[in-house]
């Protein structure tokens, strides 16, 4: 086999369009040639480093019609993004403020209660025109 026929079938091998009978030849060839494995594995690092570029590129539209487009497409709830920082800064302060008042010493949410205890004192009325009792001896 060739190694530039060879290198045309690596490609369909790699696009999943060569049938298995001949993917064996392919692979029995690779591991006979040097030149052959090295163009396998240069093609492989390239499809490696296409998809990070592609995963960090965002797609833009060619023109200001397909932003416009793109814009008016009906969008599910649940593909749209949620900033999260607001909410999660909520929870945490307030995750905070519980454990500052649970270690207050003394807090009154902590303490248990005590029973509190009432004395009924007769009424003294006290007039001026009667004279003060006497004092007892």
């Amino acid at each position: 086999m060739q190694c530039q026929e060879l290198q045309r079938l690596i490609n369909r091998l790699r696009d999943g369009e060569l049938p298995e009978g001949e993917s064996t030849g392919v692979f029995h060839h690779l591991s006979l040639c040097k030149e052959c494995r090295a163009f396998f594995f240069a093609l492989q690092a390239l499809d490696g480093a296409l998809a990070r570029i592609a995963d960090r590129v965002p797609y833009r539209p060619a023109s200001p019609r397909a932003d416009l487009l793109a814009s008016l497409q009906p969008r599910s709830w649940w593909n749209q993004r949620v900033a999260l920082r607001l909410p999660i800064l909520a929870l945490l302060i307030c995750v905070i403020a519980a454990g500052v008042i649970m270690a207050v010493p003394g807090n009154a949410f902590l303490r248990a209660p005590q029973p509190i205890y009432v004395t009924k004192l007769p009424t003294v009325v006290v007039d001026a025109d009667t004279a003060p009792p006497e004092p007892r001896q």
